[in-house]
């Protein structure tokens, strides 16, 4: 079996019901991985016992529960390969992902990381491809890989980089960092603005790795699997202050629509938390970036309104999240339910 000179660093918490899927994919490239690194951050159910049962295929790192960039971090310490791609517990890969990855940066010099397409899954939803140009009619005639001339506004347009679908030369890394461990939200995202000031990076336009959240929230709850994260929620500054000195004057058209999707995230995650006023100080400084979708439209209007508005917004916000946590509870125990009816 052809090998390939790559670490794989696989965060889990909580995640024993899909972390086999993962490690599996990672063994089954088509060009394998030399090291494979799962991260049990602290985990309640048996992660553990799920990631020892691989016995010598993969090199398994306990820690107390200090989050996903702690976690990643901790494999990036013990990396030793040319190579690193990240993956988390309840994605997973496509055969040929890392074998195109690292043909890709073998071929490109001068190029520092590159990702992929992806399939997104989302419980009670079809599958969809992204990023938008891979589905576009008037996209890209080839499936040819490329090197992106402005990454800032390639990923304000497309939004094309997920944590999985990344590969990046570890000598980058070691210069650079780390990811910020402080950072309970949206620190990957953070890495990937901040890495993309060190060089180039490319894109392959195919879907070859596969993003699914569906299973771990049916199985823990859509609001326990957030509820964490979104207690410690950070501010927008502290997500940026690595990105913004190292900013070109081009950069910056991008980098601030990429900015305005993240405040939206963290406003809205506050709003959730119960973090109000915080939340509406976000929408004051950043909603004039923020993407034109009905949360951000919502959350605009009721920090417009005063304080009797914006209560009511952020109430509405959280019956919403409420319904869409009951909502996919019930369509679980139906899917359960059929499956049981079937075996019978």
């Amino acid at each position: 079996m052809a090998h390939c000179d790559v670490s794989v660093i696989i965060p889990a918490y909580n995640s024993a019901v899909s972390l086999a899927r993962s490690v599996d994919s990672a063994l089954a490239q088509t060009s394998r991985p030399d090291e494979i690194i799962v991260i049990n951050d602290g985990s309640t159910d048996n992660t553990a016992q799920v990631a020892k049962a691989y016995g010598n295929d993969i090199i398994l790192i306990e820690q107390a529960n200090l989050g996903q960039g702690a976690a990643r971090n901790a494999g990036l310490r013990r990396a030793t390969k040319e190579y690193i791609a990240f993956l988390d517990a309840d994605d997973y890969w496509l055969p040929d992902f890392l074998q195109t990855c690292v043909g890709f940066l073998e071929g490109h010099a001068q190029a520092i990381a590159v990702s992929t397409g992806q399939i997104i899954k989302l419980w009670g939803h079809k599958d969809s491809i992204s990023p938008p140009i891979l589905a576009e009619a008037n996209g890209r005639k080839s499936d040819k890989a490329f090197i992106l001339d402005d990454f800032f506004r390639f990923w304000a347009e497309q939004d094309h980089v997920r944590t999985g679908s990344v590969v990046i030369r570890r000598d980058i890394i070691e210069k650079a960092g780390y990811q910020l461990a402080d950072l309970r939200i949206s620190q990957d995202l953070e890495y990937w603005g901040y890495l993309t000031t060190y060089g180039k990076w490319g894109f392959i336009p195919k879907a070859l790795f596969v993003t699914d959240g569906a299973a771990s929230a049916a199985h823990q709850g859509w609001k326990n699997k957030y509820k964490a994260r979104r207690l410690k929620c950070p501010e927008v500054e502290q997500w940026q202050r690595r990105i913004v000195p190292r900013l070109r004057q081009e950069d910056w058209p991008g980098f601030e629509i990429v900015r305005g999707r993240v405040a939206k995230s963290f406003a809205h995650s506050k709003i959730l938390a119960g973090n109000d006023s915080s939340a509406r100080s976000i929408v004051s400084e950043f909603g004039g970036q923020f993407p034109k979708d009905k949360i951000s439209r919502i959350m605009k209007f009721g920090a417009s309104t005063g304080i009797i508005g914006w209560k009511s917004c952020c109430y509405l916000l959280r019956l919403r999240e409420l319904l869409k946590s009951l909502l996919i509870s019930l369509s679980r125990h139906k899917s359960e339910q059929s499956q049981t009816f079937m075996t019978k």
